[in-house]
């Protein structure tokens, strides 16, 4: 009897070690060089390929204060993984990245790693971070 009761016991133990909680991580998200202070930072935070290039389903979507030209937040309990950030200035509030008449944005904008992109933005591959339990920093630079 002790024999099965030991057996169903470590057994037991063994399946909540296994399905332990998902660990978590906290991003801080700094975006820097802006050129006023009027408006706000429209930032989307995309977990996945297919979010990151849909512009209207980001994982989580912000609208941050500018002080001192510059923007800031952290985002606690995140599941860890890669994530990538888009970001633009909307100094007009208008919630849309303005154009010229060639479709070249006149607001400023940036993505994580500072990725660039030919012709429209860079991709998943070049932007995508892998964010570990250290608490990362996202710094993104208009310039």
């Amino acid at each position: 009897m002790i024999k099965y009761l030991s057996l169903i016991l470590l057994f037991i133990l063994n399946v909540n070690l296994l399905a332990g909680e998902n660990p978590k991580t906290k991003i801080t998200i700094k975006i820097k060089g802006l050129r006023s202070n009027t408006g706000t930072v429209k930032v989307a935070l995309c977990n996945s390929a297919e979010n990151y290039k849909n512009h209207k389903s980001p994982f989580i979507g912000l609208n941050l204060p500018i002080r001192n030209n510059q923007a800031e937040i952290t985002l606690p309990d995140l599941p860890i993984g890669y994530y990538a950030v888009k970001a633009f200035h909307d100094e007009n509030d208008n919630d849309d990245l303005d154009t010229n008449f060639l479709g070249i944005p006149i607001e400023d904008y940036g993505f994580s790693n500072n990725a660039n992109g030919i012709f429209g933005p860079p991709s998943w591959n070049k932007a995508k971070v892998l964010m570990s339990e250290e608490a990362p920093v996202i710094l993104i630079n208009f310039n």
